[in-house]
């Protein structure tokens, strides 16, 4: 068996994945969006956790404001777009992660 074409399947559906991602959403609705392709993308394991991870800090770094409400928790529009199992995936990669207060 030929397992140089299964590398290159995985680092084009990589690609494909980077390609139609918005690293900076301008709004919750499209931050939500995000989340569930990147969600998805790893849950069909086209990118790998640690890739994931980076992501989901991403967003909660530069763009708290739109993931997070005033409380701490997480904003309730991301909370009804994402669904159950990837809020629970987020949860998960969230943990660990601080906000700054300023």
């Amino acid at each position: 068996m030929n397992f140089d074409g299964g590398t290159k399947m995985v680092q084009k559906s990589v690609k494909k994945y980077e390609n139609s991602t918005i690293r900076n959403p301008t709004t919750i609705k499209l931050l939500a969006e995000q989340i569930k392709l990147a969600s998805d993308a790893y849950i069909s394991k086209q990118i790998d956790e640690k890739r994931f991870r980076e992501i989901i800090y991403h967003f909660a770094k530069y763009h708290g404001r739109k993931l997070f409400s005033i409380d701490g928790g997480l904003n309730p529009t991301i909370i009804n777009r994402i669904g159950k199992k990837r809020l629970e995936l987020l949860n998960i990669m969230l943990d660990g992660f601080q906000t700054s207060l300023f």
